[in-house]
């Protein structure tokens, strides 16, 4: 068999077609006299004699195994990295040698070798037994020992406990090689799952991205009304959805809704019942206004007509403001109730009675009025912060909303909310998605008449 040189892709029996048939490597150093290794470290030196004899004893007594005869420069390739050997047990013949430097290259070279053809194979986790696998022989048994051995032998005791040595380790590596096959299968696959998460993951950040453009823009409205949102996530897309229009130059609709769910499906489902809001009714050249009972009555039953194999379910809040005369119409479908603040008086719920969109296609959906006040501040939430405050089991969501009454603005409110958010404990691990709005009215204007329009602003909290 003629020896493999620097330049080969693999260093095996038979090259890298076969990269399991080397059972036993026989290494001797690679010197000659007055030549370093760096002047050429492709040549081929001659077999060290006690090394051409282990190997034929080896081929002889172990007839299952194959195994080659190799020098320590031909486990470097020409760029200086090492040269993957492919072996089950490599014995390192150094006749006439005891240099400590010299062992202790051959070793580290060989501890390469081993090392680069089992990340070539892509097994994990694989330098822990490589130790197990190097086998030293020198001249006396005095010699310095190099780190990274499992037996070091004199050329003497070599003669009759190396090949049983060898026999043992060959037989308790049986298995080993399937089980290497199996992990590098193993490890491959796992480099698969990771790929396919990352690009589940680009994915999931797009359809974020696409989510958020499809939240309000800033409002241009009236009579001293200002909206400000709070919306974060649990997971890139959320199930929580919020839509805010201005009908005419008194009214402004808003809309809440929190789809069963997490994550894409409750995303979409959520952003199919905003896209498809009725908030008024267009019939031969008029518009008439719709409350927020039938806008509710409406999106029920186009989702109840679109239901197929899987049932989804939404919780609702709609309601249109007249900005002027501050009278509230609201209405609920099995939504959190909306949270009045009012200065010097508790949180007040303002509850109203309808079920859960998507169940009963005549489902009915109470409305209330309320008239606002100079002041007064008026929350739609989705249940998210009954456990971003306190839990499920001790919910104080509403004493939360109440400490900051005193915020004046909707935008200010925002921004105090998001601080008390963070403040609290598990906020970086948030449970359910969070969304609020917050309606305030400007103590400045008048309730009804007002000459002047100051701007609302409709801004959105993102983490």
């Amino acid at each position: 068999m003629a020896l493999p040189n620097a330049s080969s892709s693999r260093v095996s029996a038979s090259a890298a077609r076969s990269p399991h048939s080397v059972r036993v490597a026989v290494i001797t150093p690679f010197e000659l006299a007055d030549i370093t290794l760096e002047s050429d470290v492709t040549s081929q030196a001659a077999p060290a004699s006690q090394a051409s004899q282990w190997n034929a004893r080896i081929t002889r007594e172990l007839r299952t195994a194959t195994s080659v005869i190799l020098n320590d420069a031909q486990l470097i390739l020409p760029s200086g990295t090492a040269q993957p050997l492919d072996a089950d047990v490599a014995v390192i013949i150094a006749e006439t040698a005891c240099d400590p430097v010299l062992l202790q290259r051959v070793v580290q070279r060989t501890a390469a070798a081993l090392d680069a053809a089992l990340l070539e194979q892509g097994v994990p986790d694989h330098s822990v037994d490589l130790a197990a696998r190097i086998v030293l022989v020198t001249p006396e048994s005095d010699c310095v020992r190099p780190k990274g051995l499992s037996a070091h032998f004199s050329l003497e005791t070599a003669n009759t406990s190396l090949m049983p040595f060898i026999t043992g380790v060959l037989a308790s590596l049986s298995g080993v090689r399937e089980m290497r096959r199996e992990l590098a299968l193993l490890g491959r696959v796992v480099q698969s799952m990771r790929s396919e998460l990352e690009e589940r993951n680009e994915e999931l950040q797009l359809a974020a991205l696409v989510q958020r453009d499809f939240l309000p823009l800033e409002l241009q409205p009236i009579h001293g009304v200002h909206v400000g949102a709070f919306y974060r996530p649990l997971a890139g897309v959320s199930g929580d959805v919020y839509h805010l229009e201005q009908l005419d130059d008194e009214h402004l609709a808003f809309f809440l809704a929190d789809a069963v769910g997490h994550g894409i499906p409750a995303a979409l489902l959520g952003m199919a019942v905003c896209r498809s809001l009725e908030l008024v009714d267009r019939t031969h050249g008029t518009v008439k206004i719709l409350g927020p009972s039938e806008t509710l009555a409406r999106a029920n039953r186009r989702l109840v007509e679109h239901q197929r194999a899987t049932t989804r379910f939404a919780t609702a809040i709609a309601g249109v403001l007249n900005c002027r005369t501050r009278r509230l119409r609201l209405a609920s479908a099995g939504h959190p109730a909306a949270v009045l603040l009012r200065a010097g008086e508790a949180p007040q719920e303002l509850l109203c009675d309808g079920g859960i969109l998507g169940v009963f296609p005549d489902e009915h959906f109470a409305e209330i009025e309320v008239e606002l006040r100079a002041n007064d501040r008026l929350l739609l939430y989705s249940d998210g912060f009954e456990q971003a405050f306190g839990g499920a089991q001790t919910p104080r969501h509403l004493e939360e909303f109440g400490k900051l009454a005193g915020a004046f603005g909707a935008l200010q409110y925002i921004e105090r909310l998001t601080q008390q958010v963070d403040g609290e404990a598990g906020s970086l691990h948030q449970a359910d998605d969070l969304t609020l709005l917050c309606l305030s009215i400007d103590h400045a204007q008048e309730k009804a008449g007002a000459s002047e329009q100051t701007t609302m602003h409709a801004t959105r909290h993102a983490a």
